[in-house]
């Protein structure tokens, strides 16, 4: 994954790898079964919990940075 002038770029093994660890926080981490995308520079990908005491999965947060800030 990285963020580009274009937007986030997200490779075919990425989104499927993505889609798996989606499904599996929802079926092992009471994680909801649907992600949330918020725009902007820097998109992010969240994943949140059935439950209000929970923190969310933030699954951008290891993407790499090409734009020059």
């Amino acid at each position: 994954m990285t963020y580009t002038e274009n937007g986030l770029c997200i490779s075919l093994d990425e989104l499927k790898q993505l889609v798996e660890r989606v499904e599996n926080e929802n079926k092992y981490h009471n994680m909801e079964a649907c992600i949330y995308i918020k725009g902007g520079k820097y998109p992010e990908i969240k994943q949140y919990c059935c439950y209000a005491e929970c923190f969310p999965t933030v699954h951008t947060s290891g993407a790499r940075r090409e734009i020059k800030d």
